[in-house]
């Protein structure tokens, strides 16, 4: 399994995520909430949440040799992260074709109460070789 995202993604290393879990298709990466990721009404901005489901999702989608990248990425909030949490990003694959694939997953904190709903569909630059 070859996966250069996680060195050479320098955002994540901006925002402090870590790899937690990496395996074929999934992926599972983590960053604690810091006073400078709060909005206006002193919760977690949205695009902290999304971007470490995105950085997940990039690991996911790299795991297996191909270059997949993302043409659609979707969440939903479903409650508010917090200045201390440490918050989590799960991701795996749901369905692929030759060069498409779904991924979906949660956004958790460390209480394993559910933040958010992440969906994304990835592009594979090369299309899957038959075995025959």
């Amino acid at each position: 399994m070859v996966n250069n995202i996680a060195s050479y993604d320098q955002f994540a290393k901006h925002l402090g995520a870590q790899v937690v879990e990496l395996k074929e298709h999934y992926a599972k990466a983590s960053l604690k909430i810091q006073k400078y990721f709060l909005n206006g009404v002193n919760t977690a901005h949205g695009g902290i949440l999304f971007s470490l489901a995105d950085y997940a999702f990039a690991l996911a989608a790299n795991t297996s040799g191909e270059t997949g990248v993302a043409i659609q990425a979707d969440i939903q909030f479903t409650k508010p992260a917090v200045e201390g949490d440490e918050i989590f990003a799960e991701i795996k694959i749901i369905t692929r074709s030759q060069r498409l694939g779904t991924f979906a997953g949660t956004i958790t904190n460390q209480k394993q109460e559910i933040l958010a709903h992440f969906s994304a569909i990835a592009f594979f630059k090369s299309p899957i070789r038959s075995k025959g």
